[in-house]
């Protein structure tokens, strides 16, 4: 979530902001390398990253950054994000801390920043199949529902029954799933970039077999390369993978950053990749396959 362009601090109240970070006793690391928190290995460094252990110390540090009018992010496990190679000026705020779930009688109530294959694992262990589907896919599970991350066949919106944000007021809203705009790879938190705090979900559904979900993803998908995941949202009825392979692009590469042979719809970071160099690519891809099938590609990568 951005709030603000452009917005330099006076030094005196940085200091001020950053002693009241501190107060927090939470993490506080200043001029960090994004490259370190995203799957992609890419991006400058922030101002400062901060990684709050509470909901509430999350809402306090949200609106320190709205007192002193610095621009903030909220960032998840980075699987599906490019941060340039300048940086972001401002605050990004971590929730690899904000962790733990509940599993009741067909439901489980998990915080935003729980890994999403850690969750899918103890729910597999717990005899609860039905999320399996979303096995291999990595990051944390604010992402995957921000991203309505799943399967062709389902996704993680079909799942949901309610998720907790924090609105422009920085209070707790719940939002029922009949009201989160879920539909292919969006959702209403990323048209309106709402902080995801917590989500409960439904058990109940179809059982899938986590061991063949993951055979699948690992044939299909370069998964132990530096990547973001899918570049591009899959046009209605076709494969943004397919496209780009038939527009000769498989393999593709500007500089470090390459079209995977495996799956033409994930760029690859060959070691040492810049934004830039990403940014090219994708132009490349769009204006390619534009020309060849005279689709127009959406993105499904962030870039910040």
């Amino acid at each position: 979530m951005l709030l603000g362009e452009g917005a330099v601090l006076h030094s005196v109240n940085q200091a001020e902001l950053y002693a009241k970070l501190a107060s927090l006793r939470c993490e506080l690391i200043l001029d960090e390398p994004l490259f370190l928190h995203t799957t992609l290995a890419i991006g400058g460094r922030a101002t400062c990253f901060f990684l709050p252990k509470t909901i509430g110390i999350l809402q306090e540090a949200i609106s320190l950054c709205s007192e002193y009018e610095l621009p903030y992010m909220i960032l998840g496990a980075g699987s599906n994000i490019l941060f340039c190679d300048k940086g972001y000026l401002g605050m990004v705020i971590g929730t690899s801390q904000l962790r733990g779930a509940s599993i009741g009688d067909g439901w489980v109530h998990a915080l935003a920043g729980e890994p999403l294959p850690e969750l899918i694992t103890r729910l597999d262990q717990a005899n609860q199949q039905s999320l399996n589907f979303l096995a291999g896919i990595p990051g944390s599970l604010g992402g995957a529902i921000a991203m309505n991350a799943g399967i062709p066949e389902r996704a993680i919106g079909q799942e949901v029954e309610e998720v907790a944000i924090l609105n422009s007021s920085t209070r707790i809203e719940v939002i029922p799933a009949k009201c989160c705009g879920f539909s292919h790879r969006t959702s209403l938190f990323i048209k309106n970039r709402l902080p995801i705090l917590w989500a409960k979900m439904n058990l109940n559904g179809r059982a899938y077999d986590r061991i063949e979900i993951l055979n699948r993803r690992r044939s299909t998908q370069p998964s132990s390369a530096h990547s973001a995941g899918c570049v591009f949202k899959n046009p209605p009825g076709l494969s943004a993978g397919r496209l780009i392979e038939q527009a000769g692009l498989k393999g593709y590469r500007v500089g470090m950053a390459k079209v995977s042979e495996k799956h033409a719809n994930f760029i690859i970071n060959c070691g040492g990749a810049t934004s830039t160099q990403v940014l090219q690519l994708i132009d490349i891809i769009r204006r390619k396959v534009y020309k060849s099938s005279h689709i127009q590609l959406e993105m499904e990568l962030e870039v910040i």
